[in-house]
């Protein structure tokens, strides 16, 4: 019986230190989320007017068991390696890229508001790129229509000549 008692009594102080370990995550996890909010209200205020940089950047914080500051759909914020350093990611071909890592949240916000012009800059590009291929085509008028019409079927019969010509199916 005394084996039992002893073991409960391991048992007991087994599952309240898995309790405190679980608190210290989650409260690592809360610092983490506070950290990348207090970043998000920090680079807000700097899009205030900007209507297009606002609907073209999402700046959400999605809180899960590793928070991130999502940018847009390919760039986060993490807190990594250690809840205090600020790491911004980039997902591209199946990998993901570091572009800027510091502990100093201003460093991270400066550095951010760059990164958001030059994704803000490169989407604009695109934008135009695609507005100028994507641009109507000239309409023809009816002559033009009638023309190219009527060049198709002389060339049809004469393409027909030529073959009954060569193949002996028609002689002159």
């Amino acid at each position: 019986m005394a084996d039992a008692d002893a073991f409960l009594k391991a048992l007991k102080q087994a599952r309240l230190s898995e309790a405190a370990q679980f608190d210290a995550g989650l409260n690592l996890r809360d610092a983490r989320a506070l950290r990348l909010d207090a970043l998000r209200d920090a680079v807000l205020p700097e899009l205030r007017g900007h209507e297009v940089a606002q609907s073209l950047f999402e700046l959400n914080v999605q809180d899960s068991e590793k928070p991130r500051l999502w940018i847009d759909l390919i760039s986060t914020v993490e807190m990594e390696p250690d809840p205090k350093t600020y790491r911004l990611l980039q997902q591209r071909d199946q990998k993901r890229e570091v572009l800027f890592e510091t502990r100093d949240m201003e460093q991270m916000r400066d550095f951010l508001l760059r990164y958001l012009a030059h994704r803000y800059l490169a989407q604009d590009r695109l934008s135009r790129t695609n507005e100028a291929t994507l641009a109507p085509q000239p309409r023809y008028s009816l002559f033009e229509m009638i023309y190219v019409w009527i060049t198709g079927i002389l060339f049809g019969v004469l393409g027909l000549v030529a073959w009954a010509l060569a193949s002996g199916h028609l002689k002159f």
